[in-house]
């Protein structure tokens, strides 16, 4: 695993609790898909409007079918390591609650990037 993040990230009003589970999520997903000898990279990065967390591997992959399908509640891909299909329901949700946007791309067999930007504080009302 691999982690890298801006020396100053700019101040964003979120429950941090919520964001934790966000993160956890995204993390725990990124290493359960990922086999033996894969990379998990996590970056926060300062941009414009805000902050951008990235959790990148280079796992099993999203099949292009399921792919439009992750972020809604109980969907699960075809893959036996999906649980319930809440995951990234939720981390869409959380996000959204605090106005900020959660992106997916992902190819199979090379891998699952996915973006959340959160604006920062004084940001979008």
């Amino acid at each position: 695993m691999e982690y890298s993040y801006d020396s100053e990230l700019p101040i964003i009003i979120a429950d941090e609790n919520r964001i934790k589970q966000v993160l956890i999520n995204l993390l725990d997903n990124a290493l359960k898909f990922t086999p033996d000898g894969g990379n998990v990279k996590l970056i926060a990065a300062s941009i414009e409007d805000g902050v951008l967390i990235e959790v990148e591997d280079t796992g099993i992959g999203i099949s292009p079918e399921d792919l439009p399908y992750i972020k809604e509640k109980f969907y699960k891909g075809k893959s036996s390591k999906s649980h319930t299909g809440l995951g990234l329901s939720i981390c869409d949700e959380i996000i959204k609650l605090h106005e900020g946007v959660m992106k997916v791309e992902s190819e199979l067999d090379i891998g699952t990037k996915i973006s959340v930007f959160l604006p920062k504080e004084g940001g979008k009302q």
